[in-house]
Order: structure tokens, then C-alpha cells, then sequence
């Protein structure tokens, strides 16, 4: 079954930092990547991941960054909120 989620920031470093295979951070991972999950994001949440995934205190390198951003953007879907979504949000 196939569905699509907006992928909260936690859960990327939380399965980027896991231990265990699997735990339940990474299999949402694993399926983005089997196609079972399909992110859907904006250019103000890819901005975000990029944020959160660079910091220092994290030790990602620059190359698993740009890896796991890449394959939100390659298996998932852009999805630009109106206006008037944004004004509901804040």
C-alpha cells in the first residue's frame, strides 16, 4: 500500500542516529526508498531538513545531507502551500 506523508525532521535524524535497523525512524526510511511512502514537501521544508541535518552537533556529513535530501526530492512530490495556507499555519 502506497501513501503520502510529510516527513517530520525528527524522524530523519532519528534514523539517521539509530542503532537498530529496525527501528520504527528508519523503516519510514526504508519504505520512502521502496516507494511505499511518498514524501510530499515544500522548498520551506527541504530548507528546513538541510538546516537541521547540518548541524554540528549531529556530526552528519555533508554527503549523507545531500544524499537523503536528494532522495526526498527524487521520490517524493513538491508541493508548493498557497498563501492563504501559510497564513494557517503560522
Amino acid at each position: 500500500m502506497m501513501c503520502y506523508a510529510v516527513i517530520d525532521t525528527n524522524v530523519l535524524v532519528s534514523a539517521l542516529l539509530a542503532k537498530k535497523s529496525d527501528s520504527a525512524t528508519v523503516q519510514v526510511i526504508e519504505r520512502m526508498i521502496k516507494g511505499e511512502i511518498i514524501p510530499v514537501y515544500s522548498n520551506e521544508i527541504m530548507n528546513e531538513y538541510h538546516e537541521v541535518l547540518s548541524r554540528k552537533k549531529f556530526k552528519f556529513s555533508p554527503e549523507l545531507v545531500t544524499f537523503f535530501l536528494s532522495a526526498i526530492e527524487k521520490f517524493g512530490i513538491l508541493a508548493e502551500p498557497s498563501e492563504q495556507e501559510l497564513l494557517f499555519l503560522i
